[in-house]
């Protein structure tokens, strides 16, 4: 609808001779100047004539269309300004929304992008700075879905490594061949923690850890068993938290099946001269002359790393999956290992290099500060899930005291997944986050709980109302009325903005200022107890419940009918 808006507007300016685009326009920094201008300063400078003078003379030759959505032209401190007839506009706008529905603002494109995000190390389970990974990379999914890329969304589990090779060292030395007896990943998870304590005053365990590393690339027998009894224990749990969470892949890719194919990367890299041996024998790549520091690709025993087999991910996604783009959802503190790995496939010819993009995220702490899962001084993320359920339904009974016990659950167990991922994608993901539990749940604020609020309070309306008939066709509406309307045509260029800059956060606060013009109608219009009005009202809700349905969704929440 602002596509529409915007071409009536150039039509306009072209009919009269202006040679204008529909990025030439501006949205008014105040109401009061219009709701949309056409700048002359470019024009100034080139005609070297004050931009006013312009201004009032291009505003004087337009005309304006019987029937336009355009009411009247007013030229200001060198701007053409353009006033809406908002009636006309909020008719058109709210049949296309209810025709639509849930497409609305839904966009075309031709882009196959693969999301790889979540990534957990298989030796413990998933913790809070997980359940940011996690939600940005679904909400960034489901968005470039929406603006209608082809989404291949793609988990890259660490199953080998170092790390994995001290949970399996815990437990051959103080698991004594048990099975769980808690949610599995919670129990591998308790013995790379022990392995971590003990290590301390015990250094001999690294070794022990290495050896059994070593013993895996060998492929020994009992070894590769026990690694893939702890490996299913733990992708068992992850999947439980994953379906909490709602959130969903297309592939699984594993570290492990990478290992031979990235070391005949690094021979390559050998032969190229874009790596060099240490004295130790770990192959190093050269980087320090691109500005980058040096890494090591392979150690000196021969056993692989993370890059070993990052740099043969990198190719096999296009090459298997044919995408078009390659997202990494990856925590800040890795920025400089994937310019790493990027530059290492540039530096191998590798055209497609230009095509990954890494999406940095920050850190998430408590208001007591930074966790480490080293030292088991961490928030799990199920732990916090269940906090957050807890004081969603102590929020939850406040707010309905008559709620029965199993409503009250299922309605705080959305509450509470709503509280968590709209905290974590309020904020531009760069940033780091001070996460606030108590102050998450509640349903005023910018929460996800007002959000799901608002959209509650449209179903309710809606269900009060009963029978009624949308009425597009409104002689006068009201500045609350046009300001909720003027919302409603944001979404779909706040959804292609977001998708092009990969940021979720643009739809949080869409979403939060659409909830929140709602509420200022709810407050000042009358629906039900409306004469002529009430069906234009009732049709004003609905595109609002739409809306926010949709915005939700892209969040990765779920909008609640009931609260």
């Amino acid at each position: 609808m602002e596509d529409l808006l915007k071409k009536t507007i150039v039509k306009i300016l072209k009919d009269a001779g202006m040679e204008c685009e529909e990025k030439n326009l501006e949205i008014p920094p105040q109401p009061s100047f219009g709701d949309m201008s056409f700048p002359c300063f470019e024009l100034a400078k080139m005609q070297k004539r004050n931009p006013q003078h312009i201004a009032v003379e291009i505003a004087q030759r337009l005309v304006v269309p019987k029937d336009s959505v355009v009411k009247s032209i007013v030229a200001t401190a060198g701007y053409v300004n353009f006033f809406f007839a908002w009636e006309k506009v909020a008719g058109k706008l709210l049949k296309e929304v209810l025709t639509e529905k849930s497409n609305y603002g839904r966009l075309k494109n031709k882009k196959k992008v693969m999301v790889e995000f979540s990534a957990p190390n298989t030796n413990k389970p998933m913790h809070i700075g997980h359940a940011r990974n996690n939600v940005l990379g679904d909400s960034l999914s489901r968005i470039l879905d929406f603006a209608g890329n082809s989404v291949v969304r793609a988990n890259y589990p660490g199953d080998i490594g170092l790390h994995v090779a001290k949970s399996m060292v815990g437990y051959m030395k103080w698991g004594q061949g048990k099975e769980p007896d808690k949610k599995p990943d919670h129990f591998v998870g308790q013995f790379y923690v022990r392995f971590v304590n003990e290590v301390k005053n015990n250094p001999q365990l690294e070794d022990e850890a290495r050896e059994l590393l070593r013993k895996w690339e060998d492929g020994d027998k009992a070894t590769l068993a026990l690694w893939k009894k702890m490996k299913e224990w733990c992708l068992k749990g992850f999947n439980e938290t994953y379906k909490k969470l709602d959130v969903n892949f297309d592939v699984w890719l594993y570290e492990s099946d990478l290992e031979k194919s990235g070391k005949e990367i690094v021979k390559k890299m050998l032969d190229k001269g874009i790596a060099f041996k240490s004295p130790e024998g770990a192959v190093v790549a050269d980087l320090e002359k691109y500005g980058l520091p040096s890494c090591i690709i392979l150690r000196s025993d021969g056993t692989s790393l993370y890059g070993t087999k990052d740099l043969q991910l990198a190719i096999e996604k296009f090459e298997k999956y044919k995408i078009d783009k390659s997202i990494y959802v990856v925590a800040s503190d890795q920025k400089t290992y994937l310019q790493q790995i990027f530059k290492i496939l540039e530096l191998l010819g590798y055209e497609k290099a230009k095509e990954c993009y890494h999406l940095t995220y920050g850190l998430v702490m408590l208001p007591e500060g930074k966790m480490s899962s080293r030292e088991g001084r961490v928030v799990l993320l199920d732990d916090l899930v269940a906090e957050l359920e807890k004081l969603a339904g102590d929020v939850v009974s406040k707010a309905n005291p008559d709620i029965d016990e199993k409503n009250k659950k299922n309605i705080s167990e959305q509450v509470a997944l709503a509280a968590l991922k709209y905290a974590l994608l309020k904020v531009s993901p760069e940033k780091n986050i001070i996460f606030d539990k108590s102050e998450v749940v509640q349903f005023e604020g910018d929460t996800g709980p007002y959000i799901q609020y608002a959209h509650t309070r449209c179903c309710g309306i809606l269900e009060k109302a009963g029978k009624w008939k949308p009425d597009f066709n409104q002689e006068n509406i009201s500045e609350q009325e046009k300001n909720l309307v003027k919302n409603i045509i944001r979404f779909p260029l706040v959804v292609e903005e977001a998708a092009r800059d990969l940021r979720p956060h643009y739809v949080c606060n869409y979403v939060y200022d659409l909830a929140t013009a709602f509420s200022t109608f709810y407050h000042a219009c009358s629906v039900l107890q409306a004469e002529k009005e009430k069906e234009f009202r009732l049709t004003l809700v609905k595109a609002t419940e739409i809306i926010l349905s949709s915005a939700l969704e892209l969040l990765g929440i779920v909008p609640l009918e009931k609260m």
